[in-house]
């Protein structure tokens, strides 16, 4: 549960199984029975959850992933999808004339109210997708497999069906099909509906106003006095439940949804997400249930504080040099004792003492992790071990950070600029494995130290490993960069050591004296 509360910190809920259809009916007679859920209570009281678990099974058996997706991730999904809900609707859109505008659109109109529910769900997907990649995942596979019952039953009433239909293929599936829509309708929608997905909320609310009119003005009208009708079955205003009630794609519908050359790419995807949907049930991805993601980095901290301090300690011994300069007091110099006395006699000057300057540390140090799908079993050890060398150095002028972190693309996690505790390291995994984004990236960054290590975490399977690590060697060779490649995995392979995350301290601390002191 530690892990689902992550979605929604400020909200209090708990779920309920019941075992059959029966015993579900019994105990939530005010609810609609057969639902899958049912949800009660406020945001002061909480949430309920409440899981028929025999329909459940029902459902999930005849679905696509089935094959993909064990039965309780098939559950959690759904748990995510109505929390995402919570997150993403519930507290942002219903604000001002605006959200007053919609929520009374969306209480009498039938068209607006399904344009909207298919922009929302791809909303959700995405925003989730961003802020906590693993649930976001688990929430795209469940779109792809499940139709809300209640969409379905009003989008087939009205005379724009075809059109509805394309939109949410479009945005669940990426197909653009001859569905029969009226001309121009992809023209207008898809630029509209990608725009409003991927930006903020009131665009969804301005998307949806926009197609429900556009649509209407070209049916003249024509489902304007059904969409006023009293039948409210469809609407359920009352309830942030988008799943309440569902029907499954199985595996032969879905072929028929997709067109046969895309099929197959396709259910790689699927099947590439689900292989990261089942560690839901186990540590998460964030150790607090806070949103902010420095909390990560806080945790780590107090976590490894201990050999945070041991790290510290090496890197002051290591970084931290002293320059003797000659001059005309200070401390005697042993070595020119007998020229110093000399001097006292003769009164004549000489340089005979010495003080000691600290010099200037100048030190760059570089991460590389690897946050592909194949580091799954060590992403929350890889987010540990860079929270530990920044937070080591964090407190040294002189010395600046870097991390990139590369799957199939590679992005700057942090700059040098940017302070330690602000960035935003936390577990990832999920995708290819390329790391010569990463090098061409780190080529781009503009090196100060005199002093420059390179960390590259990894379990070495890398598809482009040859080409990138002889990029890689080239530009350290050429910028006098210190390489260290590290993994956690089990052996060596690759060239990357071994070690834990227990013993890294100690492994960096050897290394770093293996390679010297002298910069």
């Amino acid at each position: 549960m530690e892990n689902l509360a992550v979605i929604c910190p400020d909200v209090a809920f708990k779920i309920e199984y019941y075992d059959t259809d029966e015993q579900f009916g019994a105990e939530q007679a005010s609810w609609t029975r057969g639902k899958l859920y049912a949800r009660t209570g406020s945001r002061e009281d909480g949430y309920v959850f409440a899981v028929n678990l025999e329909k459940m099974q029902e459902v999930w058996s005849a679905s696509v992933l089935a094959e993909l997706l064990s039965l309780k991730s098939f559950m959690d999904a759904f748990i995510i999808s109505e929390l995402s809900v919570l997150k993403y609707e519930q507290h942002q859109s219903l604000n001002g004339c605006g959200g007053y505008r919609h929520t009374e659109r969306l209480q009498s109109e039938k068209l607006y109210f399904c344009v909207y529910k298919s922009l929302l769900r791809k909303f959700c997907e995405y925003k989730l997708a961003r802020e906590l990649p693993e649930f976001g995942k688990a929430l795209a596979l469940l779109n792809m497999a499940v139709r809300p019952v209640g969409w379905l039953k009003l989008a087939q009433e009205l005379p724009c069906r075809n059109e509805l239909k394309a939109l949410d293929s479009f945005l669940q599936y990426g197909t653009i099909g001859n569905l029969g829509v009226l001309p121009g309708f992809y023209d207008f929608m898809v630029p509209l509906s990608l725009a409003a997905i991927r930006t903020e909320m009131t665009n969804v609310l301005t998307t949806t106003q926009l197609l429900t009119d556009w649509l209407l003005g070209l049916e003249l009208n024509a489902g304007a006095d059904e969409a006023k009708e009293e039948e409210q079955a469809g609407f359920e205003s009352g309830s942030v439940s988008s799943m309440a009630a569902v029907k499954v794609v199985s595996a032969e519908e879905l072929c028929e949804i997709v067109r046969k050359e895309n099929i197959r790419e396709l259910r790689t995807q699927m099947q590439n997400a689900a292989t990261q949907v089942g560690k839901l049930a186990g540590a998460g991805r964030f150790l607090s249930r806070g949103s902010d993601t420095a909390q990560f980095f806080l945790d780590t901290v107090r976590k490894y504080h201990y050999e945070i301090s041991e790290l510290e300690y090496m890197f002051r011994q290591s970084f931290t040099a002293m320059k003797i300069i000659a001059a005309y007091d200070g401390d005697v110099n042993l070595k020119k004792q007998q020229e110093a006395y000399l001097a006292s006699k003769t009164g004549e000057e000489s340089k005979v003492y010495q003080y000691y300057l600290k010099r200037r540390v100048s030190v760059d140090i570089m991460i590389l992790r690897d946050v592909s799908g194949s580091t799954y079993r060590f992403e929350r050890e890889y987010a540990e071990a860079i929270v530990e060398i920044l937070a080591a150095v964090n407190n040294f002028e002189g010395i600046r950070t870097l991390v990139i972190d590369f799957e199939s693309g590679a992005v700057l996690r942090k700059s040098f600029d940017m302070k330690a505790e602000r960035t935003s390291i936390v577990p990832l995994s999920g995708g290819g494995t390329n790391m010569l984004p990463a090098v061409q990236l780190l080529e781009e960054q503009k090196l100060k130290g005199r002093r420059r290590l390179l960390f590259v975490l990894s379990d070495g399977e890398i598809n482009d490993r040859e080409a990138a690590e002889l990029e890689l060697t080239a530009y350290c060779s050429r910028n006098q960069i210190e390489q260290i490649k590290l993994t956690f995995d089990e052996g060596d392979k690759y060239g990357y050591e071994h070690t834990t995350i227990i013993n890294l301290h100690k492994f960096i601390a050897q290394k770093i004296v293996e390679k010297g002191i002298d910069y």
